[in-house]
């Protein structure tokens, strides 16, 4: 069982590497290994997580009934154990698998050749910030900052579910979700992850999440 999602991104955005570029850049995006941006699996799965839970604990799923068994939320039987830190033998796998946001494919194997390096420079932009002294109305000593962020733009993600547990009890709850389409569940809290990455509260990464139409 599989679908794609789609992400719109609606202006500049920042995922970080963790790097900076030399005096030049503070922080820099995450980009694949060929200078391509993304939005990792991982991290999309948690916001979907996120999304899905606030979405139960306001009630929005009173007409998904929870399968009987161990795990008492939704969000848990879709999304897996919360916690790391808890005993292994006690965590339990989601049955939701979440690949990397990335561009078209067609886009992407265009993008991706030698021949275009020069162009996938395009693809990000690069903003300066500094702190003002409240007092005098003045820019901060040594406090100029810049950021690449890369472009708005729309990049795909395949989702798919499958049963995961060795437990019979759970894997039974996880059959009976899957029997009852959990993608509906997933679509009612999309609307939920609105912006993604960093500096959301200055604006960067307003993003509308949808399920691609192919």
């Amino acid at each position: 069982m599989k679908k794609k999602l789609q992400l719109n991104f609606q202006n500049y955005w920042h995922i970080g590497s963790g790097q900076g570029s030399g005096y030049h850049l503070d922080a820099v995006c995450l980009k694949d290994e060929d200078d391509l941006p993304y939005v990792s699996g991982k991290q999309l799965k948690g916001l979907l997580r996120h999304a899905v839970q606030r979405a139960e604990d306001w009630g929005w799923y009173q007409d998904f009934q929870l399968p009987e068994g161990e795990i008492k939320s939704l969000a848990e039987l879709i999304f897996g154990s919360v916690s790391q830190e808890e005993n292994r033998h006690q965590t339990v796998a989601g049955i939701l698998f979440v690949d990397n946001a990335q561009l078209a494919q067609d886009e992407y194997q265009y993008l991706k050749q030698s021949s275009q390096a020069d162009l996938r420079q395009y693809l990000y932009q690069e903003l300066f910030s500094t702190a003002i002294e409240q007092k005098t109305g003045t820019a901060v000593e040594h406090s100029l900052r810049g950021m690449e962020v890369a472009l708005p733009m729309s990049l795909f993600a395949i989702l798919e579910l499958k049963l995961t547990a060795f437990d019979e009890v759970i894997r039974s709850q996880q059959q009976q979700l899957l029997d009852l389409n959990p993608w509906q569940i997933i679509e009612k809290a999309l609307p939920l992850v609105d912006a993604i990455g960093a500096h959301r509260s200055r604006g960067l990464g307003e993003v509308v999440v949808t399920w691609a139409k192919n």
